[in-house]
């Protein structure tokens, strides 16, 4: 019986307090988990595109964590070409002033522990 009350009193507790337990939490966008993870997206975002110019990050909107068997981050980003093409090498590469920002959400699961890294999906929204 006591287990029944504090089962339902914890579900009442994280219902209550605005969070699922189990579920996304909002982090800090300058959480260094999270900034490996939006790297790594973007990384994997520009080989997969098939622009001739690199994208970048011209804002982070939002950035979530959820903890499952290491953590996946879920990351809203504003994104935006440059003027550096592809093939360009250490480059400073500043965002064309004529470009049309574009919103991309990431989903990124990583295991540190295990060098591993994973961009689950990718949303982009021209």
């Amino acid at each position: 019986m006591w287990k029944v009350a504090l089962t339902v009193l914890a579900a009442v507790f994280a219902v209550g307090s605005g969070t699922l337990v189990g579920g996304l939490t909002d982090i800090d966008t300058n959480d260094e988990g999270a900034r490996n993870a939006l790297n790594f997206a973007v990384v994997q975002h520009n080989r997969r595109s098939n622009d001739m110019y690199i994208s970048q990050v011209a804002q982070v909107i939002r950035v979530q964590s959820q903890v499952v068997a290491g953590v996946k981050y879920v990351i809203t980003a504003k994104m935006a070409k440059t003027h550096c093409k592809k093939n360009s090498v250490d480059e400073v590469c500043e965002i064309q002033a004529d470009a049309k920002p574009f919103v991309c959400t990431f989903e990124v699961w990583s295991r540190p522990w295990l060098n591993e890294i994973q961009l689950l999906r990718q949303n982009c929204k021209h």
